[in-house]
């Protein structure tokens, strides 16, 4: 009877060590989950940001994700503090603008582009402006400031005001390498730091304008005005080298949400 009541101790006690070893194994599987840290361009990271329980469970990746803008998270991602920056214009701009900031922050010899997608931008202007299209001459001489009324042109006599998002906004840099050929925007615009702050300066200021995406000027009483050349803020991710397993997953995943 002793026998046999010794084996059942030993019986006992190696089940309750395999499930402290299944249990502790859990434990660490789960501490050692990758986390794989998304910064940059704020649109699409509030996308990311309501979808990060679905990516998380289709990738078993942990995310962090941070809208700080595309010149920041790229700076973030060469610093070694994110491993992917969403960009919110090209590479060679994005870090253009960077290296003119902070001369040498962003090396580009090592760093690859994915493209996503292409988010169209409106050119908008206060009601009062009077103005119905514009060509590229005019949309330049315009945003750089070299016309400074409606009235030249076909619009009403009104001076005009140009709003823009900080610099190293996504679509801020878009436009300044499209249009303006790099050339700097006037420099009596007025800043605001987030793009989405700007359409309701638009609507109450008189000879405002701006180029915002159309979700940020959906519902507003802003006018529209149709230009020659079309404006666009292309969409890419940027990641170091060759990026690793994870990373991959994360990154189809992300494509698949913002395209």
């Amino acid at each position: 009877m002793k026998a046999k009541i010794q084996n059942m101790i030993k019986t006992y006690c190696g089940v309750l060590a395999r499930i402290s070893l299944a249990f502790a194994m859990v434990i660490q599987t789960a501490s050692a989950q990758t986390t794989v840290r998304i910064h940059g361009a704020v649109t699409p990271g509030k996308i990311l940001q309501a979808q990060k329980d679905v990516i998380e469970t289709k990738t078993g990746v942990k995310l962090e994700i941070v809208g700080n803008g595309s010149s920041r998270g790229l700076a973030d991602l060469a610093d070694g503090a994110a491993d992917i920056a969403m960009v919110g214009s090209s590479l060679k701009a994005t870090a253009a603008v960077a290296n003119k900031e902070k001369p040498g922050s962003i090396d580009t010899s090592g760093l690859t582009e994915i493209p996503v997608s292409k988010v169209p931008l409106l050119f908008v202007t206060h009601p009062g402006a009077g103005v119905k299209s514009l060509t590229t001459g005019q949309t330049k001489d315009i945003l750089s400031g070299k016309i400074k009324n409606w009235k030249d042109v076909g619009g009403n006599d009104v001076p005009i005001k140009v709003v823009l998002p900080f610099v190293g906004d996504g679509s801020r840099t878009s436009i300044q390498e499209e249009i303006l050929g790099g050339a700097d925007f006037t420099k009596d615009a007025l800043l605001r730091n987030l793009s989405k702050d700007i359409t309701p300066i638009v609507v109450q200021m008189p000879g405002a304008c701006s180029a915002l995406s159309a979700k940020n000027v959906e519902g507003s009483n802003v006018a529209v005005v149709k230009t020659e050349t079309e404006l666009f803020m292309p969409l890419v991710l940027v990641v170091k080298g060759e990026p690793g397993a994870e990373i991959k997953k994360v990154i189809e995943e992300a494509k698949s949400i913002l395209k």
